[in-house]
């Protein structure tokens, strides 16, 4: 141990005398690399410069214990609650004043006040002339703003959303059999095409309600329409629908077939309007 605090000693005096023997170095002209700042800014005032302040914290404020403090405090520049009110007040006074003015020119029964009186009672029942206002704008923006009803055009009468249309005929031909004998429908002789082929289409939009055969061995086809009316096409030959399926104006609803050595086949064609049978030409052509 006396040896290595020996050789310690030794190194230490060596150091010594070779600082000693080094010449002074003018270090005054040299500015130092970086001097730390006696103490830490505030990410507050970085930015806007190091103050020198014994007072102030170097320390930022909690955001949420500045807000806790401050939620309360309407006196704060920017606190709603101070301008709400001074604003409400403020409105309160000036209707007051304005209301009272009014009352008092109403009161008095002089010449003057007559003439102020035809005036706001013109104003408060005539409805403002928004022309000038109108052609302004559209001069200026190029059209009038629709959202605005006082701008907008002229009001275009109602129209009757579920309007009247026109019925199509099921089929090209002419009545044989008037509504007048049966007091249920019709008889229509259609036009057979080369290929003894008829197609019978929907009146209208509707769904199919039923399918049924008749005693003659003819399919019979209710469709219900739209407006409280249910169509009933009979005797037809064959059909592609199903119950519930739904269909189009003028979609073949079925065909009907020209037997050879047969009468020519015809259609049997009611119309129920509210759940009682009316004469179709009512409400179809069929020229």
């Amino acid at each position: 141990m006396d040896l290595k605090s020996d050789i310690k000693n030794r190194r230490k005096e060596r150091i010594r005398s070779l600082l000693e023997e080094i010449p002074d170095i003018e270090t005054a002209g040299v500015p130092p690399l970086f001097v730390m700042p006696e103490r830490s800014t505030s990410f507050k005032e970085w930015g806007t410069g190091f103050k020198k302040n014994e007072e102030q914290s170097s320390i930022e404020p909690d955001p949420e214990v500045m807000w806790k403090e401050r939620r309360g405090g309407w006196e704060e520049p920017g606190g709603g609650g101070s301008n709400f009110s001074a604003g409400f007040i403020r409105r309160v006074v000036a209707s007051v004043l304005v209301f009272g003015a009014v009352w008092g020119i109403f009161a008095v029964h002089e010449p003057w006040s007559y003439k102020v009186q035809a005036f706001i009672s013109d104003v408060l029942s005539n409805d403002m002339d928004f022309t000038a206002v109108r052609v302004w704008y559209e001069e200026n923006f190029n059209g009038a703003p629709a959202f605005i009803p006082i701008f907008g055009d002229k009001d275009e009468p109602a129209q009757k959303a579920a309007a009247h249309h026109e019925l199509s005929a099921p089929v090209i031909g002419s009545i044989v059999q008037p509504f007048a004998s049966t007091l249920k429908g019709v008889e229509i002789m259609p036009q057979i095409d080369s290929t003894l082929n008829v197609t019978v289409t929907s009146i209208d939009m509707g769904r199919v309600l039923s399918i049924s055969k008749e005693l003659d061995g003819g399919i019979r086809i209710a469709v219900q329409h739209a407006g409280g009316i249910t169509a009933e096409y009979g005797h037809l030959s064959g059909t592609k629908l199903e119950i519930d399926d739904w269909i189009q104006s003028g979609d073949a609803l079925g065909w009907m077939m020209e037997k050879e050595g047969s009468a020519t086949p015809t259609l049997f064609f009611a119309v129920m309007k509210d759940k009682t049978y009316i004469d179709p030409t009512e409400v179809i052509s069929f020229d």
